[in-house]
């Protein structure tokens, strides 16, 4: 059995909580979900449904990348406030349609991390 998500998350917050330009991360799929890993150790997860798999679209998306196919993964570098907007995309309801609306947000502000190469 795996980490939990709740643990995962906690795990994802404080590798962020100093704030650093890049940190190289893992999307990685198994048949049970997409997770994000830093350091070979679970940020957050989520699973293979409708609102898992909305999750995994942004958080790619946010990282610049695309999900990767199942048994793959992908690396991004990233820095801790982009990876604070895909952890937070990570735990939006996207059975909500209010969700959508919060996450082009998060990823509007994503992108501009990505550009600029800020910290913000």
């Amino acid at each position: 059995m795996g980490t939990s998500r709740t643990k995962a998350l906690d795990y994802g917050y404080e590798s962020i909580s100093q704030p650093r330009s890049h940190l190289r991360v893992t999307l990685r799929q198994t048949k049970t979900g997409v997770s994000l890993l830093y350091g070979n150790r679970v940020m957050t997860r989520v699973f293979l449904n409708k609102s898992g798999m909305a999750a995994a679209g942004a958080m790619a998306e946010a990282l610049g990348v695309k999900v990767p196919a199942e048994g793959k993964s992908v690396e991004a570098r990233a820095s801790t406030g982009l990876l604070y907007r895909v952890l937070s995309l990570s735990t939006l309801d996207y059975r909500n349609p209010v969700s959508y609306e919060v996450a082009r947000y998060w990823l509007d502000e994503a992108a501009a991390l990505r550009v600029s190469g800020s910290d913000a």
